[in-house]
């Protein structure tokens, strides 16, 4: 299975289009923030429907409510629900969107107890491919100087529900980890900047390629 992943594009879709004639994939995966409230073009999103089955999280810069109904040519939904597992071409996907907070002041905002019970609804389905916006702590969340960016509550939730393949994005700087034991975690970057990945999925492993859109 041939996946293309990107993320934070922030309402410029045609790095989105670009990826998707370069890697020419089977499924997008978007780790979030599409672009606000009339920053996102709603023609362009649903032409990239019409080209590409999508699964996706939101982040804090969404058209939430727009999103939410958007759905797939087969009529299936693009957000991915929490606690929910959707299986496509016998792979297992589930996403937790938004960022981590104290509180729910704003729709995108998800605590420490939000994650820990999205984790503990999809502990044990199986998923092998879990999507985020925000980003385990310590693991593919280094920012330009050597901080962290990521929180401890997606870190928990890599660990409990223990995908092969683990998506992030939010602090738009690309990087790839794997684990010894062979687990794969990959903050996407920033596509609106040109980022995205490609995912080749066989029997044999995974295969992930990093480009660049100029």
């Amino acid at each position: 299975m041939k996946i293309c992943a990107v993320g934070d594009m922030h309402g410029q879709l045609a790095n989105v289009f670009q990826a998707i004639d370069e890697s020419k994939p089977e499924l997008l995966l978007c780790c979030g923030d599409w672009g606000d409230p009339g920053k996102l073009d709603h023609a362009q999103f649903r032409e990239i429907l019409s080209h590409v089955h999508v699964l996706s999280v939101y982040g804090n810069h969404d058209d939430i409510p727009f999103l939410s109904t958007a759905a797939n040519s087969d009529g299936s939904p693009v957000i991915l629900q929490p606690g929910e597992v959707v299986e496509r071409d016998g792979l297992k996907f589930a996403g937790i969107s938004g960022i981590w907070a104290k509180s729910h002041a704003q729709p995108y905002y998800v605590t420490d107890d939000d994650v820990a019970a999205q984790a503990s609804a999809l502990e044990s389905s199986g998923v092998d491919v879990l999507l985020s916006h925000g980003c385990p702590v310590g693991i593919a969340d280094t920012l330009p100087g050597g901080r962290h960016g990521g929180q401890r509550c997606f870190l928990d939730a890599f660990h409990a529900i223990n995908p092969s393949l683990y998506l992030c994005g939010h602090l738009h700087a690309e990087q790839k980890r794997v684990l010894k034991d062979g687990r794969i975690i990959v903050n996407v970057g920033y596509t609106c900047e040109g980022d995205y990945w490609t995912f080749d999925v066989t029997d044999r492993g995974i295969e992930t390629g990093h480009f660049r859109i100029s």
